[in-house]
């Protein structure tokens, strides 16, 4: 049924393709949004990629599966708008939180999303947003090694010939960027360490009206733990907030604007306990 499928995609059947992609589409949304992070920005790069595809599908040779072409096309052209981008600060949030802390109108926004009946705190869930948003400082390659290997769990093989490099090259990558989010939680993330500035899980947990209870949090100490919650994670009640998140954040990233400094303790109270 595939071989028949592509070869009427290839004639120029549409509906043969649309089938082709329903298979995909879940891991396809996933790799942009975990590369992206932005939803506006993560749907339109994956509508982008597959009218991409489209217009190539008489192009498709069969060197490798459709899923691993098409995902190729879609990783590919999230890795294009991303070097467009200017590289986020490893404390975007940070700056983010001062921001709101200093605004009105971003204090706001923030509370009308906590205030939202479809909201609920879930911590895993921004566990994985704060991934993908640390994961944006990160070298543009190095973050797709990352997010292909350690995140969407496929294949060095698959992995490679999707971001069209050799076996060596992944392994380079992957290792440099496992060594550099493994640095910038230590110094951030205040389940991660200690010494970490941002409090911002357990800021939230204390918006929703719940207890922010160290044991409440996962032990997310180790870099494996932390993407163990990533792979699993999907969009949820803190969808609408996190979308906030996003937008306010890139918007100050891109104008370089917001003290990267602990000035409002993201998310840290005077009577919350360490986390």
């Amino acid at each position: 049924m595939p071989d028949s499928l592509i070869d009427q995609a290839k004639q120029g059947d549409s509906g043969a393709f649309s089938r082709l992609v329903e298979a995909e589409f879940p891991k396809l949304r996933r790799i942009t949004r975990r590369l992206v992070g932005h939803p506006e920005d993560s749907e339109d790069i994956l509508q982008e990629a597959l009218a991409k595809a489209w217009s190539n599908m008489s192009n498709f040779e069969g060197r490798c599966s459709f899923a691993t072409w098409v995902t190729s096309i879609v990783t590919r052209t999230a890795i294009d708008h991303l070097r467009r981008q200017k590289r986020w600060r490893t404390e975007a949030q940070v700056a983010y939180a001062n921001s709101c802390a200093h605004s009105d109108e971003l204090s706001n926004e923030v509370v009308g999303a906590i205030t939202d009946p479809e909201f609920a705190y879930e911590v895993r869930e921004h566990i994985s947003y704060c991934f993908t948003c640390v994961g944006r400082s990160l070298p543009v390659d190095e973050q797709a090694a990352l997010v292909l290997r350690d995140v969407m769990d496929l294949s060095a093989r698959e992995a490679s010939t999707v971001l069209g490099i050799s076996d060596a090259v992944l392994r380079h990558r992957l290792s440099a960027a496992r060594r550099a989010m493994e640095d910038k939680y230590d110094g951030l993330c205040a389940l991660v360490s200690k010494q970490g500035i941002c409090h911002q899980c357990a800021g939230l947990k204390m918006a929703s009206g719940e207890s922010a209870d160290p044991a409440d949090f996962p032990d997310v100490s180790a870099l494996a733990a932390r993407m163990a919650i990533v792979r699993k994670a999907e969009p949820g009640s803190m969808a609408g907030l996190h979308a906030v998140f996003w937008r306010r954040t890139k918007d100050i990233e891109e104008a370089g604007k917001g003290s990267t400094e602990p000035l409002s303790g993201c998310g840290e109270k005077e009577d919350a306990p360490e986390t």
